[in-house]
């Protein structure tokens, strides 16, 4: 994941996410962001796929805006995960800092 510009308040924007499936077991991947504001709370975004399998990857680009003056984006989660159809077999997280210190 690359984020371009994420500033203490207002759009994130200049997010990509690659998601590349590494393994030659069946399953596929997905992957999505939360974004989690000063004040605990997070909004999840959608789960994004690769079904392409093995060897393959996909590329998204996407911003985050933010509402309300209390909603500064203090950590941007990026979530993996490996699925068989629509169950969810193993899953991790990575929670990302606001460089900017919000």
């Amino acid at each position: 994941m690359n984020i371009a510009n994420w500033p203490y308040t207002g759009t994130v924007t200049g997010i990509t996410i690659k998601l590349y499936d590494e393994k030659p077991d069946g399953h596929h991947v997905r992957v999505r962001l939360a974004e989690q504001w000063t004040t605990g709370k997070r909004i999840y975004y959608s789960w994004r796929k690769n079904l392409d399998g093995y060897g393959t990857y996909k590329t998204w680009s996407t911003y985050m805006n933010t509402t309300g003056a209390n909603n500064k984006i203090s950590n941007i989660v990026l979530q993996v995960a490996t699925y068989e159809g629509d169950t969810q077999l193993q899953y991790c997280e990575k929670r990302l800092e606001n460089p900017a210190g919000a």
